[in-house]
C-alpha cells in the first residue's frame, strides 16, 4: 500500500506539473500571439504615415497643429480589418527633418486589446532627390573603356556603358537607337547596353526623371529664400558675382563685363558681405558666378527669371575652385541654373569643384570654345538636362578643349542630406525601421 501510494502521489504531481506546463504554454503562446500583433498594428501605423505625407509632404503634425514642438505628437489611430473590426491602436510621434536632412523619424506605438504590453516601431521616411544621382540626366549617355561611376546613374533615353559601374545604372527607355556621338552602330539596343558591367546593377525601363518639376520647386524655394533666406533680384548688369568664404559668409559683387579671358565687376569691393542665409537658400533672380575655398555652410544658390522664358533663363558659372572645408556632410553646395551650370573657359588649368549641380534646360559642362586645360577633380552630384562633358576631343582621341583628366566622385551624404530646397524626384519611401525594444 505505501508503494501503491508513493506512486499515486508521484503521478498526481506528474500530472500536476504537465496541467501547469500546458497552462503556461498555452499562456505564453496567447502572449506572443498578441505581441506579435502589437507589432502588425505598430507597423500598420508607420505605414499610414507613409501614405499621409505621400499626400501632405510637409505636415508633420498628422494634419493637426499641437503640439508646438517637436517630436509632434501623441496621435493615436483605432486600427481596424476589413470587416471592420478593431484590431489594436498605434500611437505615432513625428520627428521632422533637422537642418540639412530630409529625413523624416516616425516612431509608432502599437497596442492591442487584452494585452498589457506594447511594440514600438522607429522609422526614417525620406523623399528621393535630384542629389541622390551622381549623374542624372535626361539624354543619352555613354561610359567608354576604362571608365567607372560610383553612385547612382540614370538617363531618360539610354546609357552606353562599357566602364565599371558601382552603383545602379538606370534607364527610361526600354530600348534606343545610340547616335553615332554616343557610340552608336546603327542598331536599337536595350535601355542600358554595352560590354561593362556588373549588368546586374543595371535596370530598364524605369520610371523618367521629370526635369520640369524644377520650375514649381523654384516658386517653393523663392518664398523660402524671401522668408528665411537670402533673395537677391535682378540687376541691370550681367547678373553676381559670389564668394564663398571660409568663415561662411559671402561676398557679393555685381558682374559688369565677361569675356573669353575673364570677368571685371562693378567694383573692386564687395558691396555686401552676406551672413549665411539661416535656412540655407540663396536665390538669385539673374545669372551668377561663383568660387570659393573651404566653405563650411550648407547652401542652395538658385539662378532663375520667373515667369520661366527660354529667352531669359539665367545659368550659373564657376569661375574657380569650388571647396568643402569638410567632405563629412557637414559642407554642401548646391547649384541649381534654368540653363547651363558651366565651368568658365578662363578657369584654372586645375581646378577641384565639390558640389550638387543640376542644369534644368541645359549642360552641366565645360563648353567646346576654350582651349586644353590640365585637371578637374570632382565632388558632388550632377544633374544635367542636356549631355555633360568636361572635355572635347577629335577624331585621334586628343583634348582640343576642357580638361585633359577629371575625376568624378559622389558625395554618397547627399542621399540623406540633399542641399535645402533641392528639388525632389519620386515620393516618399521607409528608407529603414528598426523595433526600439526599451526606452533608453
Amino acid at each position: 500500500m505505501l508503494t501503491v501510494l508513493i506512486m499515486a502521489l508521484i503521478l498526481s504531481s506528474l500530472a500536476i506539473i504537465a496541467a501547469q506546463l500546458t497552462i503556461s504554454n498555452a499562456r505564453f503562446s496567447q502572449y506572443e500571439t498578441r505581441s506579435a500583433e502589437a507589432l502588425n498594428v505598430a507597423e500598420a501605423g508607420i505605414n499610414y504615415y507613409l501614405w499621409h505625407m505621400s499626400h501632405n509632404s510637409s505636415d508633420y503634425k498628422d494634419g493637426g497643429s499641437t503640439p508646438n514642438t517637436a517630436p509632434y505628437g501623441p496621435y493615436a489611430h483605432n486600427y481596424y480589418d476589413s470587416d471592420g473590426n478593431l484590431l489594436g491602436t498605434y500611437t505615432l510621434y513625428i520627428t521632422p527633418p533637422v537642418s540639412g536632412s530630409t529625413i523624416i523619424t516616425v516612431k509608432s506605438i502599437g497596442q492591442v486589446p487584452h494585452f498589457s504590453g506594447t511594440r514600438t516601431v522607429l522609422a526614417q521616411l525620406g523623399q528621393p532627390s535630384f542629389a541622390d544621382y551622381a549623374l542624372l540626366t535626361g539624354t543619352e549617355v555613354w561610359f567608354g573603356v576604362g571608365e567607372s561611376s560610383t553612385g547612382a546613374v540614370h538617363s531618360n533615353v539610354g546609357v552606353h556603358f562599357d566602364g565599371v559601374n558601382n552603383g545602379p545604372v538606370t534607364s527610361a527607355s526600354a530600348s534606343y537607337k545610340p547616335t553615332p556621338g554616343f557610340g552608336g552602330d546603327g542598331a536599337v539596343h536595350n535601355g542600358v547596353w554595352g560590354t561593362g558591367g556588373p549588368t546586374s546593377q543595371w535596370q530598364f525601363p524605369v520610371p523618367a526623371i521629370d526635369f520640369t518639376k524644377v520650375t514649381a520647386d523654384y516658386n517653393s524655394c523663392i518664398a523660402q529664400a524671401q522668408s528665411g533666406g537670402i533673395y537677391l533680384a535682378q540687376t541691370n548688369k550681367q547678373g553676381y558675382y559670389l564668394k564663398l568664404k571660409a568663415d561662411g559668409t559671402i561676398d557679393e559683387y555685381l558682374i559688369k563685363n565677361e569675356t573669353s579671358s575673364g570677368f571685371s565687376t562693378t567694383t573692386s569691393s564687395p558691396i555686401a558681405n552676406l551672413a549665411p542665409p539661416a535656412n540655407g537658400i540663396l536665390y538669385v533672380q539673374d545669372n551668377v558666378w561663383v568660387e570659393g575655398t573651404n566653405f563650411p555652410g550648407r547652401i542652395n544658390i538658385m539662378s532663375g527669371r520667373l515667369p520661366d522664358n527660354p529667352a531669359t533663363n539665367t545659368s550659373i558659372t564657376i569661375v574657380g575652385n569650388l571647396t568643402y572645408a569638410a567632405k563629412d556632410g557637414t559642407a554642401v553646395v548646391g547649384l541649381i541654373a534654368q540653363s547651363d551650370v558651366r565651368v568658365a573657359v578662363y578657369a584654372p588649368n586645375t581646378i577641384e569643384i565639390d558640389a550638387a549641380m543640376l542644369s534644368q534646360k541645359g549642360h552641366v559642362w565645360f563648353p567646346n570654345n576654350g582651349g586644353a586645360k590640365t585637371k578637374l577633380t570632382f565632388y558632388g552630384s550632377i544633374d544635367s538636362y542636356d549631355y555633360w562633358t568636361w572635355s572635347w576631343v577629335n577624331g585621334f582621341g586628343t583634348v582640343t578643349s576642357g580638361y585633359a583628366t577629371d575625376t568624378n566622385t559622389f558625395d554618397t551624404h547627399l542621399t540623406y542630406g540633399p542641399p535645402p530646397c533641392y528639388p525632389t524626384t519620386g515620393s516618399f519611401a521607409v528608407l529603414n525601421w528598426r523595433e526600439q525594444l526599451y526606452n533608453p
